[in-house]
């Protein structure tokens, strides 16, 4: 045999060898090699019990976390400017009013202007302060309690955002960028960090947008008590957005046309039975159209029943409005028939002008 078989052959063998100690190896690992490898594995069940954990409980955990940072985001600093910004002149004057029992007249309803008279109630507020654009606010008014109220309703908007996702089946990822779109959005985080009506209007338009999507859930589920829930939960929703300002209307006209569409739907079922349909018109005509009038009513029932004292707006009141009002002058010595030595104002009330202007004399 040749010096290279001979090499050739001692090659081979180490080979072999190295081949069968490797095999021994793998069907008898050493204790560290089976300790590591059973870590390895507890490991990985670790990790699948935590993801099958988050997935279990996302829809408690993805809200709060969502919660958690919209709060942050519209509180964080809301007290650091001490100025009155923009049109918390207007707004917070309001609240002023209500809690000096002021009349005043404005275009918007009054239920978010008395939210506001009741976040400065709750700061300790007394109503003596101006409201002027640019001034300094008082040691003794805590705005900052006051912009906190108002942001809360902004907060608010983020998980429900989220709800609103995932009751349209949207997927987790979707869901997700719905609540990041709201929680980012920088024009509502900024007009929920001051004393405006604004985050108030956007809460009522989420809610009502919410409550709608749920009740349209339950459509296969008629006449059950959760239908009937969100079905009146919408009719609240609706009430207190225009009970804010009338442009919650717009909100209103959604829920509108997909009832008139749903209704639709119904009445070419020919399968239905005309006292069901019947019941679900009287069913959308007291949650979606009395229920929200009586909200809104009873939004100016409280605006009247505090406002019982003579104040800047009696003017665009009847003069047998005014003489009800406590520290008025109308009505006081005088008749409610015109007599001699009657106090007599003469206005214009007419909208298309006229030869007597009109002051604001009352």
């Amino acid at each position: 045999m040749s010096n290279s078989d001979k090499a050739a052959l001692a090659t081979g063998t180490d080979a072999g060898a190295a081949l069968r100690r490797r095999n021994v190896a793998t069907s008898h690992p050493l204790p560290g090699q089976k300790q590591q490898a059973e870590e390895s594995k507890n490991t990985l069940k670790k990790d699948a019990s935590v993801v099958q954990v988050l997935n279990d409980w996302e829809w408690v955990i993805a809200p709060l976390v969502f919660t958690a940072l919209a709060f942050f985001t519209r509180f964080y600093k809301i007290g650091l400017s001490p100025i009155v910004t923009w049109d918390e002149a207007h707004f917070g004057k309001f609240g002023s009013h209500y809690l000096k029992r002021e009349f005043y007249f404005d275009v918007h309803p009054p239920a978010g202007k008395l939210l506001v008279g009741l976040s400065g109630w709750l700061a300790g507020y007394n109503g003596s302060f101006e409201f002027k654009s640019g001034e300094t606010y008082p040691p003794e008014l805590n705005y900052t309690f006051m912009r906190q109220f108002n942001a809360f309703w902004g907060a608010i908007c983020v998980p429900m955002a989220y709800w609103t996702a995932k009751e349209l089946k949207m997927t987790r990822p979707a869901a997700w960028f719905v609540a990041l779109m709201v929680l980012c959005e920088n024009s509502y985080t900024t007009i929920s960090r001051f004393i405006l009506l604004d985050s108030m209007l956007l809460f009522g338009t989420v809610a009502t947008t919410l409550c709608w999507v749920k009740f349209h859930a339950q459509r296969n589920r008629s006449f059950e008590p959760e239908w009937f829930f969100w079905l009146f939960m919408t009719g609240l929703s609706i009430g207190f957005v225009t009970s804010v300002k009338l442009v919650g209307l717009f909100v209103t006209a959604l829920v509108g046309l997909y009832t008139i569409e749903d209704l639709w739907r119904k009445f070419g079922d020919t399968k239905m039975p005309v006292i069901e349909f019947g019941a679900h018109v009287i069913a959308r005509v007291v949650g979606l159209i009395v229920v929200p009038c009586l909200v809104y009513l009873l939004s100016f029932a409280i605006h009247f029943a505090v406002l019982t004292n003579s104040g800047p707006g009696d003017a665009q009141m009847s003069s047998l409005f005014q003489a009800n009002l406590r520290g008025t002058e109308v009505g006081r010595d005088s008749p409610l028939e015109v007599a001699i030595g009657s106090k007599v104002t003469i206005k214009n009330m007419g909208y298309g002008g006229g030869l007597l202007h009109s002051h604001i004399q009352t």
